[in-house]
């Protein structure tokens, strides 16, 4: 057996080599528990902001957002502005806000709120309306504006969250929640005090916005689902007020409305289309 000098063995290799990636995996350890400490002071420090108060808070389900508005309206005691668009809120939403909003305005709160122009011809808006307009509230309506916005006390605002109809952020920063109420200030001064569907329809003035709105949105805005939805109204109703401004006009096709529009005076003015002042009837 021929004679051979000293050599490492495969074991004390292996045994170099895992104590090497030991050390490694030891580092990088070290790593992750700091980081999962500075993720932990983190949510502490967003778990406490949450809890007393912090200025921004996004809000998950219904549920939960109905919760913190009960709250915040529990705590109000000098004003509540709200901006409600889309048309005409639905019935059971207007009856448990009812209670609510009763118990406010009996507190001496100043409440306003902004509707779109659609939401006249809702009865169960009408009613609403009597109840809280009899307490002090003040309602107004008008043909866009921005989206749906509440103020507590020039405190806390709610806002929806863009990208998830059932979540909402809340606003306790005060420079946000001012700047929120002070739009809300100014869009409050060129809107119209509600009235019945009944006096809505005897006052050019509500179908006539309605119409100029329809008209200014024609010149920027092709589809009628999307001036519809800005407006608060069904696409029925969009398409039956496009066709009188049609025939006031005479156009002959959308293209040459949208250039007769540009050129006439119906933005500037209070004209009905065709000397009526009842809406058409809203699917």
């Amino acid at each position: 057996m021929p004679w051979v000098g000293p050599q490492r063995s495969d074991s004390s290799l292996s045994l170099a080599a895992l104590e090497q990636e030991a050390r490694a995996i030891q580092g990088k350890l070290g790593d992750v528990r700091a980081g999962l400490a500075q993720l932990r002071q983190v949510q502490e420090a967003l778990g406490k902001s949450s809890e007393h108060g912090g200025e921004l808070r996004r809000i998950s389900g219904l549920r939960e957002i109905n919760a913190l508005l009960t709250a915040a309206a529990t705590d109000c005691r000098e004003s509540l502005a709200t901006a409600q668009p889309r048309g005409p809120r639905q019935p059971e939403v207007l009856e448990e806000a009812l209670p609510r909003d009763v118990a406010m305005l009996r507190r001496g709160v100043r409440m306003r709120t902004l509707y779109q122009h659609p939401a006249r011809f809702s009865a169960p808006t009408q009613a609403y309306v009597e109840k809280v307009t009899a307490l002090g509230g003040e309602v107004r309506t008008l043909a866009e504006f921005f989206e749906r916005l509440i103020v507590f006390d020039r405190a806390v605002a709610f806002i929806p969250d863009p990208d998830d109809q059932e979540a909402a952020v809340m606003i306790r920063n005060p420079a946000v929640v001012e700047f929120l109420a002070g739009a809300f200030d100014r869009v409050w001064l060129t809107a119209v005090p509600f009235s019945s569907a009944y006096e809505s329809r005897t006052e050019d003035g509500i179908v006539s916005a309605i119409q100029r709105a329809i008209a200014r949105l024609l010149l920027h805005e092709e589809k009628d689902a999307a001036i519809a939805r800005r407006l608060g109204i069904s696409e029925r109703n969009c398409r039956g007020h496009i066709a009188k401004l049609m025939k006031h006009l005479g156009a002959r096709n959308r293209t040459h409305l949208g250039y007769l529009l540009a050129s006439s005076d119906l933005l500037t003015t209070h004209v009905e289309p065709d000397g009526e002042a009842d809406p058409i009837p809203q699917s």
